[in-house]
């Protein structure tokens, strides 16, 4: 136990060290506040912005962060636009979108995902083994307008097939929409590996295959604005080391504990079934970010980004006139 004196001379020490300026403390002053934005809540497949607060990554590079779980894509990147919110996490297809658009100033500073995490799942006994065979079915998606929308519109221009030949329904990203598929309702639906680890644990006959056999494009990354870049690149430099930082982490440590740590500070849905989660998010980690080698974590690949970009102009989605300029390695090479 403590005794008075020894309380004493450590009081008497915090006071000086706080009068003098004690490097602890000026460091502690010295974070620098920034708010960041999830566009989906907190769930799982976020857990490396998640990790990068809880892990105590941004902290290490100076940065008091308060992420925000976004309520949709579209609203996430409104945000991002039209407050001081450094960066958000996006799709790719969604940022090339919003730039035809409406000229949003949305630059990627650093891809996560560089395959596609979004399937196409049918049962093998009446299998959608191609995009062709998309004519005349029924098909689910996880929304209307958000990527999967774009995907499905990319994928039929391939296969030389327009919106009209077939019939599409909004299903949702879970396993359940296997069951519509068994009851004849619909013959496929398009969902990401959230939805397909568990019909595969649960060794459910399925036929699937990545969008990306016809669309490859980069998929999740990272966004900020022109200005933001302009104004404040030191605090992106401190963003990219700290996110890339928990990204390693995530890569080599123990997805479970990682979970457990990150739900003290955020609710995330399924922590009930928490080594089901921390699987998928593994499994997503190790495929999806590493698809183009370990050399090309979070950079953003030229040749992907110049392939969805013309995918999208050939299906009238969006014209993106100079793809170079809607994404950067600076900060990512830097880090």
């Amino acid at each position: 136990m403590t005794d008075r004196r020894t309380f004493m001379k450590a009081s008497a020490g915090i006071a000086a060290a706080m009068a003098i300026g004690s490097p602890a403390v000026v460091r502690a002053q010295a974070l620098e506040a920034i708010t960041i934005i999830t566009p989906f809540g907190f769930i799982g497949s976020f857990i490396e912005m998640m990790n990068a607060k809880a892990g105590g990554h941004f902290a290490k590079q100076g940065l008091d962060v308060t992420i925000i779980g976004g309520q949709g894509q579209a609203q996430a990147n409104q945000q991002l636009v039209a407050s001081d919110i450094v960066f958000s996490r996006s799709s790719a297809l969604d940022q090339m979108r919003a730039i035809a658009a409406a000229n949003a100033p949305l630059v990627s500073f650093a891809t996560l995902y560089q395959a596609s995490t979004f399937h196409m799942i049918s049962l093998k006994q009446k299998p959608i083994a191609s995009a062709e065979d998309l004519k005349g079915k029924t098909v689910g998606i996880v929304s209307i307008g958000g990527t999967t929308d774009i995907l499905l519109e990319m994928i039929l221009h391939k296969a030389g097939l327009k919106r009209d030949d077939l019939k599409v329904e909004v299903t949702g990203n879970s396993p359940g929409a296997l069951q519509l598929v068994k009851q004849g309702r619909i013959d496929g639906f398009m969902a990401s590996m959230t939805a397909i680890y568990p019909l595969q644990v649960a060794n459910e006959p399925i036929e699937l295959w990545s969008t990306d056999r016809y669309a490859p494009a980069p998929s999740q990354c990272y966004l900020t604005t022109r200005q933001m870049i302009e104004k404040r690149p030191e605090t992106l430099l401190k963003v990219t080391k700290a996110m890339k930082a928990s990204v390693e982490e995530i890569l080599q440590g123990d997805m479970v504990a990682i979970f457990q740590r990150a739900a003290k500070m955020y609710d995330i849905p399924g922590m009930q079934g928490i080594e089901t989660v921390a699987k998928v998010a593994k499994l997503e980690s190790t495929k999806l970010w590493l698809s183009e080698g370990q050399e090309n974590l979070m950079r953003n690949v030229p040749a992907l980004w110049q392939s969805g970009a013309d995918a999208m102009r050939e299906a009238g989605l969006a014209d993106i006139k100079d793809v170079k300029a809607i994404y950067t390695n600076r900060f990512v090479d830097a880090a």
